[in-house]
């Protein structure tokens, strides 16, 4: 990744954290979400495990990525405030297991 722009960044009090919008561009192929978080964690002087990327969106033919980003205090207001599907896709929680359905076999019918 070569430049990072910060577009806007404001403070949320309430909900501990701070809500991050950046601009990236970069050469070669579209960076992952590890890479991406540890570069601005990196420009912003911010721990990348308390950051979650909400929306990584690249824009159509170019090499700029458009990112969201929520910052938080420490875990635990991470783990009450920010959706699990975001943190599981930024593998900063683990993704739950689904229950197998058990099929039920159909009694013989009687005559």
């Amino acid at each position: 990744m070569t430049t990072i722009e910060i577009v806007s960044q404001v403070e949320n009090k309430l909900l501990g954290r701070k809500e991050l919008t950046a601009k990236i561009g970069f050469s070669g192929p579209t960076p992952n979400r590890k890479d991406i978080r540890s570069t601005i964690g990196g420009k912003i002087g911010a721990n990348p495990e308390l950051m979650v990327l909400g929306e990584v969106r690249n824009e159509f033919g170019t090499t700029n990525l458009t990112v969201t980003a929520h910052i938080y205090d420490n875990v635990e207001l991470m783990k009450k405030n920010e959706l699990y599907h975001l943190m599981v896709r930024d593998g900063l929680a683990p993704k739950k297991e689904k229950k197998k359905k058990v099929k039920k076999v159909a009694a013989p019918k009687k005559q």
